[in-house]
């Protein structure tokens, strides 16, 4: 009788785990679908709606930063965060800027970055890389759409494949995570993989 009581205790258990989960990834897919931007940092959303759509195609990306964060010889460190949407897939998500000379890049931290941060910051940033497909997406179709400080950019993310601009990319955000984002001397790269990171500087389209 005990074992019968048990067995149904059981029964239940797993169902209601089951229900739960398949209620959540379906809330989640919904909040994705009819979201304005991502849903969090670490779930991405759909297209960007708000927001004044700025026409002119030759932005000034120091003066846009500087008036909602901060900026140190070019890097800059936005207070609110800054939302990157695909056309293609129409999906949005969290990401980091830089400028460098002027022009503004993205970049996609595929370890670089995040293999050198210890705990519970490692640990996220490593699940939201496992899970991390836009720079391949970003590859295939490059037209973008950045919000910035409640305003709309449209853009068209071309890879940075030069290898004398790569090294000096890598250097800059270095120099930015060790004054805005590493609580700790920042180590050095790690020699294993995942160990890479891509930039996408944002060209007007």
């Amino acid at each position: 009788m005990m074992a019968k009581s048990t067995s149904r205790w059981l029964n239940y258990t797993v169902r209601g785990v089951g229900i739960l989960i398949l209620a959540i990834t379906f809330s989640v897919l919904v909040a994705k679908r009819v979201s304005d931007g991502p849903v969090t940092a670490m779930i991405p959303g759909a297209e960007l709606r708000a927001g004044t759509l700025v026409a002119d195609a030759d932005v000034d990306w120091l003066t846009v930063l500087q008036g909602g964060g901060t900026c140190v010889n070019g890097a800059c460190a936005p207070m609110k965060p800054v939302e990157l949407q695909l056309v293609e897939p129409p999906t949005s998500r969290y990401v980091g800027i830089m400028v460098h000379e002027g022009e503004l890049y993205v970049p996609c931290d595929l370890g670089f970055m995040w293999g050198r941060f210890e705990g519970g910051q490692r640990w996220i940033l490593h699940l939201i890389y496992v899970f991390k497909r836009w720079h391949q997406d970003a590859v295939r179709d490059g037209r973008v759409v950045l919000r910035i400080d409640g305003k709309r950019y449209e853009g068209l993310a071309v890879r940075v494949t030069d290898s004398e601009l790569l090294v000096a990319l890598r250097a800059q955000l270095e120099d930015m995570a060790r004054q805005w984002v590493a609580p700790n001397p920042l180590a050095p790269p790690p020699h294993e993989g995942p160990n890479d990171i891509w930039f996408f500087r944002i060209d007007p389209r």
